[in-house]
């Protein structure tokens, strides 16, 4: 649901501004729920806990089920009244007491936007390093200078997008998103190639502790 920007972003959104469709949403949810860096994160916890891939593979879906449903009751007042989430959180909070809630939100959102231009850079970074050959030992923070070229390259785009307005973004992420799944079923094709039609048993067992147990599955599932 887009607003003009002009107006009081505290009104509630007309029936009539409501623009966006199934299409929009999906995207969203896309963008939320199948990201680089939540994908990266279980990966990482996937070898630090040495559970079998169905084992990690269970706890991606369990996690992507779990904030889809939190996501959709913190926006069902929105999607149904047309209500924003300020106005929800004064109703229960108070004008004063809803300014916590909206720190915290800041304080995520910045955190978010952080952890997705870092993730977005290294992949552009990956991408440099792959087509000239480039290797470069010397690095700040961790970074080499073709890291920090991709890093603000990235974080450029990101305001540019942003600094468009909400509509532009929509119409972006319309373009973008459905890149995601057509992108991931190219992986999986090459990797079920490489793995020559052997794929599912080697995820489950490429990082699985052979003293693993039921108990430490569970464990892992959980901290997953």
């Amino acid at each position: 649901m887009v607003r003009d920007i002009n107006k009081d972003s505290l009104s509630p959104t007309k029936k009539s501004e409501k623009n966006w469709k199934w299409f929009e949403v999906s995207n969203i949810w896309a963008n939320d729920i199948q990201s680089l860096f939540g994908y990266t994160l279980v990966a990482s916890l996937f070898i630090s806990y040495q559970v079998t891939g169905w084992t990690a593979f269970s706890a991606l879906i369990v996690a992507g089920l779990i904030v889809t449903f939190l996501v959709n009751i913190s926006g069902k007042a929105g999607v149904d009244y047309g209500i924003p989430y300020p106005v929800l959180a004064r109703s229960s909070m108070g004008i004063h007491g809803a300014k916590l809630s909206a720190i915290i939100r800041a304080v995520v959102a910045v955190f978010w936007f952080g952890v997705q231009t870092y993730f977005a850079s290294t992949a552009l970074h990956l991408l440099i390093i792959a087509l000239t050959g480039i290797e470069l030992k010397t690095t700040v923070l961790g970074l080499d200078i073709v890291g920090w070229f991709s890093f603000f390259i990235v974080w450029i785009l990101q305001m540019v997008i942003f600094s468009k307005g909400m509509n532009w973004v929509s119409k972006f992420l319309n373009f973008a998103a459905p890149f995601v799944y057509l992108i991931m079923i190219g992986l999986l094709i090459v990797l079920w190639s490489e793995s020559k039609g052997e794929l599912f048993s080697a995820a489950n067992n490429i990082f699985s502790n052979k003293s693993s147990t039921f108990d430490s599955e569970i464990n892992g599932f959980l901290q997953l």
